[in-house]
C-alpha cells in the first residue's frame, strides 16, 4: 500500500550556479562525501548533483517528515546502476522506491513510500 509519494524537478544550471557562488561549502551542505565522490567521476557532474538534489527533495515530500536534513539520506547506486537510498541516523521501516532521470537541462526524481 502506498503511503506517500514525492516528485521534484530542478534546472541543472541552478545547482552549477550555487556551486560557483558558494563553492564546495554548498556541496558539503547538501551532499554526503559518497555522493560528491560519485558525481566527480563524471565529465558533467552537475547532472548527477541535480539528480540527487531532486531525489532528496522527492524523498522528503514522500516521507512527510519535516525534520529530515540533507545528510539524513545518501543516494547511491546498486550494482546494476539503480539508485537506492541509505538512511543515516534514521530507523526507516517502510519500503522506499526512487527513480532519477535527467536531460541536458533538467533533473527529475520520484519517490514512493510503501508499507
Amino acid at each position: 500500500m502506498i503511503i506517500g509519494t514525492g516528485i521534484d524537478i530542478i534546472e541543472i544550471n541552478r545547482i552549477q550556479k550555487a556551486h560557483e557562488r558558494w563553492g564546495d561549502g554548498f556541496l558539503k551542505h547538501v551532499y554526503t562525501p559518497e555522493e560528491i565522490e560519485y558525481a566527480k567521476k563524471f565529465k558533467f557532474p552537475y547532472r548527477y548533483y541535480a539528480g540527487r538534489f531532486a531525489v532528496k527533495e522527492a524523498i522528503f515530500k514522500a516521507m512527510g517528515m519535516p525534520d529530515l536534513s540533507w545528510h539524513d539520506v545518501t543516494i547511491l547506486n546498486d550494482k546494476s546502476g539503480k539508485p537506492v537510498c541509505r538512511f543515516n541516523k534514521i530507523n526507516f521501516k517502510n519500503r522506499l522506491s526512487i527513480s532519477i532521470s535527467h536531460s541536458q537541462d533538467y533533473a527529475v526524481a520520484q519517490a514512493i513510500v510503501e508499507e
